[in-house]
């Protein structure tokens, strides 16, 4: 019988460089499913009075392996969405803040992101019913250096890196939207374009307590033919690609399988 599967890893094969240029990354499988589809040819005759198949052979052959993983690192992911990362560069990205109004004057969250240059990106609002009110988004004032006219609106004040609510906002849960700009960073999708893994090969062992070694399993060739399909099922989400396993020339079947216990290394 079949244990499982490990030591499952791919390797590229199309990348621009040629051989020395390709790259490998380990592979960690929630679940391996390898299907094989055949088209039924079939000849019909009438016979006794009825059509009947006289002969069939098998059409067109598809071959089809889906790889599922729940365990992404950031490498994982970017095989899973068919992507190395690239670097970006003078990213400004919104970042989400939470906390606060105090109970008592002054009515200020302190914030050294809240500057002259982040002014027109600050967004907050109210995130919780109670005392000082309902939920809901909150209006700039109509200057930086003007007071709160009411509950509706926040100062954004820039001289004094803070955001000023209205005194009946006193101890009211406050979200707030403040911009950071990364002079680099990592990351998938986005402008420019992406170095895709592309065609890959897959290889793994087959764990069995009828083999010393296990056994080993080759994909020479494979193609992706979906975008990742996300399941949650549990409390673990599970990715999962589709990919055609195309059989090389000379091949009668699009895999190979090893006995290690019969090999002579060299």
């Amino acid at each position: 019988m079949l244990q499982g599967l490990g030591d499952t890893f791919a390797e590229t094969l199309n990348l621009a460089g040629g051989a020395a240029a390709q790259k490998a990354i380990e592979l960690f499988i929630f679940d391996f499913n390898f299907t094989s589809e055949a088209e039924a040819l079939e000849a019909l005759a009438q016979v006794g009075g009825s059509r009947k198949v006289k002969s069939s052979a098998e059409g067109t052959v598809t071959d089809t392996l889906t790889l599922s993983t729940q365990y992404l690192d950031w490498a994982q992911l970017g095989f899973t969405i068919d992507e190395f990362p690239k670097t970006a560069t003078s990213l400004i990205l919104p970042t989400l803040k939470t906390a606060n109004v105090p109970t008592a004057a002054p009515f200020e969250i302190a914030d050294a992101a809240i500057t002259a240059a982040n002014l027109n990106f600050i967004r907050a609002y109210v995130n919780g019913f109670g005392s000082w009110g309902q939920p809901g988004s909150l209006t700039h004032t109509t200057d930086a250096a003007t007071a709160p006219a009411n509950a509706d609106e926040v100062q954004v004040d820039t001289t004094g890196n803070k955001l000023v609510f209205d005194a009946s906002r006193a101890g009211a849960p406050i979200s707030y939207v403040v911009p950071t700009t990364y002079t680099t960073i990592e990351t998938y999708g986005g402008p420019g374009a992406a170095t895709k893994y592309g065609k890959i090969s897959f290889r793994g062992k087959l764990y069995t307590p009828e083999s010393t070694e296990n056994w080993g399993i080759y994909f020479p060739s494979l193609s992706r033919q979906s975008r990742p399909n996300f399941e949650v099922t549990g409390d673990v989400p599970t990715f999962s690609v589709d990919f055609a396993a195309e059989t090389p020339s000379g091949w009668e079947k699009p895999y190979q399988i090893f006995n290690f216990d019969t090999g002579v290394t060299a």
